[in-house]
């Protein structure tokens, strides 16, 4: 005989008396909170994104400036104070500040409840690089307008990207020459790496691409036994020997360089034998 196939029995429905009415409830309460909630945030999210809700009533601008005009930083940042208190991109106005050649460093910051605060650092030029531009005392260079450069300043040149180093060489070289009482007017690195110093005396001293810092060091041995004076006939000092130098006078006669090898480490005159020349 075939076997009866058992039948399922229908599951009884639980009395409404067995429902937790108050967990229902707590459930209930929860979600209708959490969805308020969600669109309380959204709602005050759109609020402070609302230009007209908090906005920016004052660009207060600080720092001391001499050749930066803050009418410019005015103009520079003028498009870029927009939104609110909130929403104000303080990075965008800070770059908009530091594309302003005389500009060095700059920081900003929101004040409760409608102010941005920036700070200026205005650009210290530290001498002349090239034909119209200035470097600072990083060797960072930039190009302000040419009516903006301040005057007397030393002028510095080099290949492209060599500013740092012609800069860190240039402060080095003061150190040994102001005690001298020279002042560098002008310093210059060719394509070679050769160094060449013009004194605001009007002395000239070529160095050479090799060894240039022992080369000054020895000029400045030497220099007060040279006895270069405001006015002298001496214009133009080449160390670019291996134990001794080359000293160029004015020909009052001639109207012409004259060179007469000066004895420094046995180094004889030009009526006796000259001494070997180093590399340049």
């Amino acid at each position: 005989m075939a076997k009866r196939k058992k039948q399922k029995r229908p599951q009884k429905a639980l009395p409404l008396a067995s429902v937790n009415w108050g967990n229902v409830g707590r459930w209930l309460m929860a979600l209708v909170l959490s969805t308020t909630m969600g669109s309380g945030v959204t709602w005050g999210v759109l609020k402070l994104r609302d230009p007209n809700v908090l906005p920016v009533k004052v660009v207060r601008i600080d720092g001391d400036f001499r050749h930066l005009k803050r009418i410019d930083l005015e103009h520079a940042v003028g498009n870029r104070v927009t939104g609110n208190f909130f929403t104000i991109d303080v990075d965008a106005v800070r770059e908009a500040a530091l594309r302003l050649p005389w500009v060095d460093q700059v920081s900003v910051r929101r004040v409760w409840p409608d102010t941005l605060m920036m700070w200026v650092e205005e650009q210290e030029p530290l001498a002349r690089w090239g034909e119209d531009r200035l470097v600072n005392l990083r060797g960072e260079v930039f190009a302000p307008a040419a009516g903006s450069i301040p005057a007397g300043l030393p002028g510095l040149s080099g290949p492209e990207g060599s500013s740092i180093d012609v800069v860190r060489r240039y402060r080095e070289m003061m150190e040994t020459v102001t005690p001298l009482g020279l002042e560098i007017e002008s310093l210059k690195m060719d394509q070679r790496n050769s160094w060449m110093l013009q004194f605001r005396r009007g002395l000239e001293l070529q160095l050479g691409s090799v060894d240039a810092e022992k080369r000054l060091q020895r000029f400045a041995a030497v220099y007060g036994w040279l006895k270069v004076k405001p006015g002298s006939s001496v214009k133009r000092i080449d160390m670019r020997y291996t134990n001794g130098l080359a000293v160029y006078r004015d020909s009052v006669e001639q109207g012409s360089d004259t060179e007469v090898m000066k004895p420094a480490s046995g180094v004889k005159t030009k009526h006796g034998k000259t001494a070997g020349r180093g590399q340049v």
